[in-house]
């Protein structure tokens, strides 16, 4: 089979949903040339493509004082959103009355639009509608991702490349250790969206409703196509029932798929408890939210001012020197996955991923010998809020 040969990359990222997003653009605004890949024809992910337009959630309301707790370019690309009315930011200061009160609220439209102006403004390279379909391998390292176009297919080539596909596809295809769901074949129902007949006169629309619990497989394309018959006639249903709806998103939303073997994994009671690690790069404020097919959720929520981090470390492949991974296909147990998964929380692991390989290119460092210390004094200039700062000790990468 016939392979065209591509461009070569300082760093590729697979997946432009909110992690990829921002890490592009945070690898090209530390002077990579930095490429995205992505299925889609636009970028956003769940947000845009799927419709589900709350970006959960930038602060913890239980602190004394300030209580945002992620910043950086997530943060950025909702206030230009809103800068041109696209964009509802709550007051992030109100007393606490349930999680959700606190997303901002965006009309994925123009999220996408302004996620185009920003990735093109960092000159990050864009291949949308561009899948990836396999990968060339060196050895323990990737050495190419190969993507399907118009012209055939395509191999690019980088010297890192960063797994932000949600499902971890990219990881799978070159063979690193992942594990999917509950492990036995269970995972989390999703969503599909779908859009009243009604107009909305709002610039900030809830983009309708979701048709919740759609049982589904994300990754087997096989058990995928019978969910998404399985979900229009569940729209369908309710059509007949009297409900006006004009159309749904292209395909539902999954909230779990695979998750990638790290240096290390995160655990649901260092998460919950707020625990900080040496490399702990960003915080997360989601809960444990397991949602389960006819069954109630498994809840846990966190209602105090100890802060969830992510580890650097759990966004390492174990198995690939040059793979790295942000949003909710990272090493972590399934509960904290459960929480991770939120926007906010992928938009500042993608960040920190961004800058991370990055910094590791600049220094001609193995991802696994990150210099902790200066990734989170860039992610700090960078206008990120970073755990632990004013404590970074000197070290070497201790992975205790």
């Amino acid at each position: 089979m016939k392979i065209n040969k591509g461009e070569k990359f300082d760093i590729i990222i697979c997946g432009c949903g909110c992690a990829g997003f921002c890490a592009a653009v945070a690898a090209a605004r530390l002077g990579m040339t930095a490429a995205v890949i992505d299925r889609y024809y636009a970028p956003g992910g769940i947000l845009t493509v799927l419709g589900n337009n709350s970006i959960d959630q930038f602060n913890n309301p239980f602190i004394k004082g300030n209580k945002m707790i992620i910043t950086g370019i997530g943060w950025e690309f909702v206030r230009r959103l809103q800068k041109d009315g696209f964009a509802v930011i709550p007051d992030m200061d109100a007393e606490y009355q349930n999680h959700a009160q606190y997303g901002v609220k965006a009309n994925p439209v123009a999220a996408a639009k302004i996620m185009d102006d920003i990735l093109i403004e960092s000159r990050v390279k864009l291949y949308y509608g561009q899948p990836v379909v396999d990968v060339s391998l060196n050895g323990n390292e990737i050495s190419g991702v190969i993507i399907s176009t118009k012209s055939g297919l395509k191999e690019l080539n980088a010297k890192i490349y960063i797994d932000c596909t949600g499902d971890g596809e990219l990881a799978y295809f070159a063979g690193a250790s992942c594990t999917a769901g509950d492990g036995r074949g269970t995972f989390q129902p999703g969503t599909l969206r779908f859009y009243p007949a009604k107009e909305s006169q709002e610039k900030v629309c809830c983009f309708g409703d979701n048709m919740n619990h759609v049982k589904m497989d994300p990754t087997n394309s096989d058990s995928l196509t019978l969910s998404e018959i399985e979900a229009r006639r569940m729209i369908y249903s309710q059509m007949a029932n009297g409900e006006s709806i004009m159309a749904t998103a292209p395909a539902s939303a999954p909230r779990e798929g695979r998750r990638i073997a790290g240096l290390t994994e995160m655990n649901s009671e260092d998460y919950c408890s707020g625990k900080v690690f040496e490399d702990s790069v960003c915080y997360s404020f989601w809960f444990i939210d397991i949602h389960r097919d006819g069954e109630p959720a498994i809840i846990k929520y966190i209602k105090h001012d100890k802060t969830p981090t992510i580890r650097l470390s759990s966004m390492i492949s174990k198995d690939l020197s040059n793979l790295m991974m942000a949003g909710r296909c990272v090493s972590s147990d399934r509960e904290t996955n459960s929480a991770l998964r939120v926007k906010a929380s992928c938009m500042a692991m993608g960040q920190a991923a961004g800058t991370a390989a990055a910094i590791c290119i600049k220094d001609s460092v193995p991802a696994k010998y990150f210099p902790i210390d200066k990734i989170k004094s860039v992610l700090d200039m960078s206008g990120a809020i970073v755990p632990g700062l004013s404590e970074i000790p000197s070290f070497t990468n201790s992975m205790k």
